[in-house]
């Protein structure tokens, strides 16, 4: 069955190119979306609340994606801060 994850995101921004996903560059976005294909072995395209520009830090923006693996909601925080850098926490 078809599952949509809320996560909170808390992420500080001075390394990175802002949220959402640019070739070639660190996003945010980007780093998530890399930490959920290590889990699921395929690609989760992840939707964010909002963006944020290059070296803009966040503390609380939502994001969600659909899955259809059996793993707990709750788990996924743990797996994720486990694979993102410290820069990046899923709260």
């Amino acid at each position: 069955m078809k599952r949509n994850i809320k996560l909170v995101v808390a992420y500080d921004g001075t390394d990175f190119c802002g949220w959402q996903v640019q070739k070639n560059d660190r996003t945010v976005q980007g780093e998530i979306e890399a930490a959920l294909r290590q889990i699921h072995s395929a690609d989760i395209r992840l939707t964010g609340s909002g963006r944020t520009d290059s070296g803009v830090h966040a503390d609380g923006q939502t994001a969600n994606f659909y899955t259809e693996t059996d793993i707990p909601a709750e788990k996924f925080l743990y797996a994720l801060n486990s694979l993102l850098s410290q820069d990046v926490r899923i709260l």
